[in-house]
């Protein structure tokens, strides 16, 4: 297998060409360490951010903007983004609080992004 990333550790942007030969790794074309340990997990084991809204009841705006703590496995985010598109929480919410906790069995949580104060209240 074969893949072409662009590393986006730093501005500078380096197109990394990874393969296996022989059951090994073999990458070409990054220009420091941060570059060769993110071409690797690319390849191997993609990981994205998640960010999505949340139905709020309750509160002086609709939506809570919420992300995930850490990164999680590219490959359930559209099961995460699912289960959340079901979830309404109350409002108030603090920023930090947790929304969700172990998403998907990832050990990652599900977190606000903004405080969100109920309706009538400062």
């Amino acid at each position: 297998m074969k893949k072409e990333v662009t590393c986006v550790h730093c501005p500078i942007g380096c197109k990394i060409n990874i393969e296996t030969i022989g059951g090994r790794l073999a990458v070409k074309g990054y220009r420091c360490r941060a570059g060769l340990d993110y071409a690797k997990e690319e390849f191997l084991n993609p990981k994205r951010m998640l960010t999505t809204t949340i139905v709020v009841k309750g509160g002086k705006i609709p939506l809570l903007p919420v992300r995930s703590r850490e990164k999680l496995p590219k490959n359930i985010l559209k099961e995460a983004v699912n289960l959340l598109s079901k979830l309404t929480v109350n409002a108030p919410v603090k920023k930090g609080d947790i929304i969700y906790k172990n998403i998907c069995n990832t050990g990652v949580d599900i977190i606000a992004s903004r405080s969100i104060a109920s309706k009538g209240k400062k």
